[in-house]
Formats: structure tokens, C-alpha cells, sequence
């Protein structure tokens, strides 16, 4: 009976012992792998390689340009904002002197006639377009230093239009890392009306003129000291002689700016000794000299001289009056290349800083130019959100008679719409 059972309990269990067999013996002649955990790594490229496979590079979860909607499909973006400037340089128009200008963002905004400024992005996968568009036109009156002018009225516009191609290099849902390269047109227009002060002008040029007097005054002491028993009309001829050339000019000390204004030859041709004016002068100071010299009464000599020379002033005077320029209206605009980069940080589903970053110019429209800018944004909706910030650009153009050397700055804020 025993053994019954035991053939029979066999014969259960042989089909399984059978199965199980082959399974068993592979496992014998091939056994199991250590665990992942203990396996050694030997590449010298393998961080590379850990980086380049990490989710920042190649993410799971890219960064979704509109919450909810497929971050590899089109997507745009159109942001207006507000930037309260302030205005930092100098600017300047034909033969006008330039202008300094220094303008906090209370005046800027005091003196605002109108302005428009936004951005707008286009995007499909990690490909999008960027653009940026503002433009101002400021106008005030103020005083003017310096003794040419008195007063003056300004307007000035100001405008620049942005695009670039960006590229995503870090894509994740905690934020990104944009490059990209495009251009910059700029837009300069000025109009300047100014009034001229009669007195300042008449304060200016009698002080030339006494510059070039007492010159003159040196000249004909040296040519006494050295010869004598010269006749007055003798003393003048020399003395003229002497003078001849540009040093006249170089006894008046006058400034590049004064010339560029007045015009280099019409400047030499009232300090010149061809001017019959100046020629006056020359001689009725020879004569008080020579009267001097010979221990004579000079007083009556001297008074033709000093009107001589009042009468010269005045002839400059007017001559500079005439010359001054009261109003010039001018604009200019050139392109700029710019590189840059911007970035995002997502601090939560609501919250994240930006930092966006340009250079450009080079020579090939503005010498250089860069704009910079960082601020903190807010999601308020799946759609809308809301940006505030500080952002800095500086331009340099001098080109033509043409100058804008200016740094404008300040806070500003946005609200934008993605969809």
C-alpha cells in the first residue's frame, strides 16, 4: 500500500520536476549579473555623458511656454509694458554744440508727449522669434549755459524696433536658457529752436578781441625795444608783418567749437591785418606808442585806439550773431546686429526671475550698443501673467554730424498675454 502511494505522489510530481529542469541548469552554467549598484565604471567620459543625457538637455518635461498646451506646438505672446526712463548723455545736430542732457524719470515723465512700447514672441518647439518695439517723443524748454545762447526749445524722438531668432539650449519645466542674434533699427529725430543773447555774444567777442589787443600790445613794445627812431606809420607796417599768418587766431584762443560756428575763414578774415578795422587799430596803437615813446601826450591817441578796437569787437559781435545757428531739425537711423542670451527660473507654478542680456553695433550702425534687464515675474493666470523689473541700455552713435552718446535706464513693468 505504501509504495502505492509513493508511484503515485511520482508520478504528480515528474511533470514539473521536468519543466523546471532546463531552467535550472541554465542558471547553472550561466549565472546572474552583479547588481547594477556594484558594476564599475571606468569611462573618462562618462559624467559627459551623464550631463548630456540629463534631463535639462534632453527633458522629460520641457518647459511649457503655455501651461497645459503642447510646449512642442506653436505658441505666441504679446507683452505691452511701461518703461519709466531716465535719460543720461549727450546729443547733438549739425553745427549745433551738443547738448548734455540729464534727465531723471520724473522729468522724462513731466515732459512725455506720447509713447508706445511692447514685446512679442512667436514659438514652436525650441525655435522662436523675438521682438521688441518702443518709441517716445520728449519735449520741454530750459536755460542754456554758456554766453551764445539764452534759452532754447527741444523735441526729441526716440524709437527702436527689435527682432532676433532665439534657440533654446536648456529646455525644462524649471526654467530655460535662450541664445539668440538678430538686429536693431533705431530711429533719432531732433528739433532744436534756441535764442541767441545779444549780450553774452557782445561779453564773448570783446574778449577775444582783447586777447588779440593785448598780443598786439607785446608785438609793437618788442619791435620799440629793438629798434629805434621808427615812425609811427613804420611801427604798424612791422608790426602788421609780424601778425601776419595764424597767430592772430592763436592770440584770440578761441575754441574748436567757436570756429566750427563762426567758420574757420571768416574768423581769419576779421583777425586779420587786411581788415581794414584791424589795420585801424594796428595804426592808432602805434601812434599812441610812438607818442608815449617820445614822451608826448598820448591820452587822445590812446581813445582812437581803444575805439579802434571796441569798433573791432562789435564787427565780431555781429558777425557771430549772424552766424549762430538758432534752429536745426534733423533725424537719423541706422541698424545694429545684436547676440545676446536671456534666462528663467522658475521659483514655483506661479513665481520666477528673468534675466535677459544684448551687444551689438560694432561699427556697423552705432559704435556700440548693449541692453540689459532682470526682473520678477507672476503668473495670474494659465494665459496672463505680469512682469516688473529694472533695464538698462546705452548707445553710441557718431556718425555725420550726427551725435547720440546716451544711457537710458530704469524700472519697468508689463502685462502679457500667452496663448
Amino acid at each position: 500500500m505504501k509504495s502505492s502511494l509513493r508511484i503515485l505522489r511520482a508520478a504528480v510530481l515528474l511533470p514539473g520536476i521536468l519543466t523546471a529542469a532546463p531552467s535550472l541548469f541554465a542558471e547553472e552554467k550561466n549565472p546572474s549579473p552583479p547588481p547594477i549598484d556594484e558594476a564599475v565604471k571606468h569611462s573618462l567620459f562618462e559624467p559627459l555623458g551623464d550631463f548630456v543625457d540629463d534631463s535639462i538637455l534632453r527633458p522629460k518635461t520641457p518647459f511649457e511656454f503655455v501651461p497645459g498646451k503642447d510646449p512642442n506646438g506653436w505658441a505666441f505672446a504679446v507683452e505691452p509694458y511701461l518703461w519709466l526712463t531716465s535719460l543720461q548723455g549727450k546729443t547733438g545736430v549739425g553745427s549745433l554744440p551738443a547738448i548734455d542732457i540729464d534727465f531723471g524719470a520724473g522729468t522724462v515723465l513731466r515732459h512725455l508727449d506720447w509713447g508706445i512700447m511692447s514685446k512679442a514672441e512667436v514659438r514652436k518647439g525650441r525655435w522662436g522669434v523675438l521682438g521688441d518695439g518702443f518709441f517716445a517723443q520728449l519735449s520741454g524748454s530750459a536755460g542754456l549755459e554758456g554766453n551764445l545762447y539764452k534759452s532754447g526749445d527741444l523735441v526729441l524722438q526716440q524709437g527702436f524696433a527689435s527682432l532676433a531668432l532665439a534657440y533654446r539650449v536648456i529646455d525644462d519645466r524649471r526654467g530655460f536658457l535662450d541664445v539668440y542674434a538678430g538686429a536693431r533699427y533705431n530711429y533719432l529725430g531732433i528739433n532744436v529752436n534756441l535764442n541767441t543773447d545779444s549780450g553774452g555774444i557782445s561779453d564773448f567777442s570783446t574778449d577775444i578781441v582783447n586777447r588779440v589787443a593785448g598780443g598786439v600790445d607785446t608785438v609793437l613794445t618788442d619791435i620799440l625795444g629793438k629798434i629805434k627812431n621808427l615812425s609811427a606809420d613804420e611801427l604798424a607796417s612791422l608790426a602788421q608783418g609780424a601778425l601776419a599768418g595764424d597767430r592772430l587766431e592763436n592770440l584770440a584762443g578761441a575754441s574748436d567749437e567757436f570756429r566750427k560756428i563762426l567758420g574757420a575763414k571768416r574768423l581769419a578774415d576779421i583777425l586779420s591785418t587786411r581788415n581794414p578795422v584791424f589795420a585801424r587799430y594796428i595804426s592808432a596803437q602805434a601812434d599812441a606808442k610812438i607818442a608815449a615813446a617820445k614822451g608826448d601826450l598820448a591820452a587822445a591817441l590812446q581813445a582812437r585806439a581803444d575805439a579802434a578796437k571796441k569798433k573791432l569787437a562789435s564787427q565780431l559781435a555781429d558777425e557771430l550773431e549772424d552766424a549762430l545757428p538758432t534752429g536745426i531739425e534733423g533725424d537719423r537711423w541706422w541698424v545694429d546686429p545684436i547676440v545676446g542670451a536671456r534666462a528663467r527660473l522658475n521659483l514655483t507654478r506661479w513665481l520666477y526671475l528673468g534675466l535677459q542680456g544684448d551687444v551689438g553695433g560694432f561699427g556697423v550702425g552705432s559704435q556700440i550698443t548693449w541692453n540689459v534687464q532682470a526682473g520678477v515675474g507672476i503668473n495670474i493666470t494659465r494665459n496672463i501673467y505680469t512682469e516688473a523689473g529694472y533695464r538698462y541700455m546705452y548707445v553710441d552713435y557718431d556718425h555725420d554730424n550726427f551725435l547720440y552718446l546716451m544711457n537710458t535706464f530704469g524700472v519697468y513693468g508689463s502685462l502679457g498675454v500667452r496663448f
